[in-house]
């Protein structure tokens, strides 16, 4: 994954979480702090993004930015959910990917 892809798909699961952590995002993406951190710094002029430190700190996105105003209705899900099941390698990865730009923070597959 390059420097664009990860800092898109950064920008995608801050949409769909509101709020993560340097940390949480250096182990999901295998990266340092660091770059992390670099990371937000290059994003935060063209999104709504911003770090607080502290307990219960972290990387938040505002909560009025909302770019994908079309999200899966509960059949939807359903059905996409069924298929991931029976989904494999890209195909799966890629219904992955869909349902959690899309869907419900923190489904459980």
């Amino acid at each position: 994954m390059n420097v664009a892809q990860r800092r898109t798909e950064i920008i995608n699961i801050l949409i769909v979480r509101r709020h993560t952590t340097a940390n949480e995002l250096a182990h999901e993406f295998g990266v340092s702090i660091r770059t992390i951190n670099y990371d937000i710094q290059a994003l935060s002029p063209i999104y709504p993004i911003y770090t607080k430190q502290g307990e219960n700190g972290g990387i938040f996105i505002r909560d009025d930015y909302q770019p994908y105003m079309n999200t899966l209705s509960t059949d939807e899900l359903k059905i996409l959910c069924e298929l991931y099941g029976q989904s494999e390698g890209v195909q799966k990865k890629i219904l992955l990917q869909i349902i959690h730009k899309y869907g419900p923070d923190k489904l459980e597959l």
